[in-house]
C-alpha cells in the first residue's frame, strides 16, 4: 500500500503542476487584458489593485487544485481499476469521493 500512496502523490503532483501553470497563465493573461497592465508585484500598485490580484490569483489557484485533484483521481481509477489512496467509489453516483477516515500520511 505504501507504493500506491507514493504513486498517487506523484500523479497528483504532476496534475497539480500542469493545471497550476495553466491557471497562472490564464489569470495573468486575463489581468493584462482587463487592466491593460501587468499584475502587481511586491510593493507595486495601489491597495485595491493588490487585493484584487490576490483574490483573483487565490481563487484561480484553489479552483485549479480542485480540478487537478478530481482529474488525477479519475485518471488513477481509469489506469489502475481502483480508487486512489484516500478515496472511495460512490455507489450512487459512480464517481470518486474522499474517504471520511484519514489515512496516516
Amino acid at each position: 500500500m505504501v507504493g500506491a500512496k507514493i504513486g498517487w502523490k506523484l500523479v497528483l503532483a504532476a496534475f497539480t503542476l500542469v493545471v497550476g501553470l495553466v491557471a497562472n497563465k490564464a489569470v495573468s493573461t486575463a489581468w493584462k487584458v482587463g487592466s491593460g497592465g501587468k499584475p502587481p508585484k511586491a510593493g507595486e500598485g495601489g491597495y485595491a489593485e493588490v487585493v484584487t490580484w490576490a483574490v483573483a490569483s487565490g481563487a484561480a489557484a484553489a479552483a485549479a487544485k480542485l480540478f487537478a485533484e478530481k482529474r488525477a483521481a479519475a485518471y488513477w481509477l481509469k489506469s489502475t481499476g481502483y480508487a486512489p489512496p484516500g478515496y472511495e467509489q460512490d455507489a450512487v453516483k459512480g464517481g470518486l469521493v474522499k474517504s471520511i477516515t484519514k489515512d496516516d500520511d
